[in-house]
Order: structure tokens, then sequence, then C-alpha cells
């Protein structure tokens, strides 16, 4: 089949594979989570469009889940470069909310009490090396 004719079928709504398909419905959930958040480093408890994307990600994170799926990381990566570090996880959400703090405020300081998504970065940043 050529490409053309798939992509016609796709767009009448063929669907090909089922986990590409959820896939791609939670992967716009994430993209949600990382334009309200700045990070995909999301609590397992976290939620976009009604997804629960925060246990999606963090399935997608064990080792070996996206074993045979290169393009499904290549997608992750192009919303989040970050979106599995490995460094710890509260670490990258504290990092990406400062980011973004002293991006939206530009503000020289960030003092303690400072709150970003309920985590008190203004605490979190000096005790940071």
């Amino acid at each position: 089949m050529t490409g053309q004719r798939a992509r016609r079928l796709e767009k009448l709504g063929m669907v090909w594979s089922l986990a590409d398909e959820r896939f791609q419905e939670n992967l716009e959930a994430a993209r949600t989570y990382y334009e309200d958040h700045w990070t995909l480093c999301a609590p397992r408890t976290a939620t976009a469009l009604d997804r629960p994307v925060g246990q999606w990600l963090s399935n997608l994170s064990r080792p070996g889940a996206l074993d045979g799926h290169p393009e499904w990381e290549t997608a992750l990566k192009e919303i989040d470069e970050h979106w599995n570090p490995a460094w710890p996880v509260d670490w990258q959400q504290h990092y990406a909310a400062v980011r973004e703090l002293l991006r939206e405020e530009d503000q020289a300081e960030v003092l303690p009490g400072a709150t970003v998504h309920g985590m008190d970065v203004g605490r979190w940043l000096p005790a940071e090396p």
C-alpha cells in the first residue's frame, strides 16, 4: 500500500494499531500537561484531558517499556527533552518551575515562599548546589 493511500485511510478513521492509537491519545494529554506544568515529570496522580497522564508516563519510564517503539520516545522528547531524567523527578519538577517563573516574572531573585504548582521553589532553590 502506498503512503498516500494509507494517509487517506487514516483520515477516514482507519486504525492500524490500537497501541499506537492509545499512545497518540495519551500523547495529546501529555502535551496539555506540559503546557500547564512545563515538564513531563508528572506525579503519578496527574491527569490531563481526563487521562491518567502521570501513571502513563510512569509506566513508559520503566526499563524496556519503549523497546520496539523508538518513535514513541522521540515523540515524548519532542515535547520535553527531559521527560525521563536520570536525576530525581522532584528535582526536574522544581527546576522547570523555577525556569518558567524566572522567564515569566523577569525576577532577579526567588525568595522562600515563592510557590509554583504547589511547590515552594523559593525554599528549594537555595538548597541546590
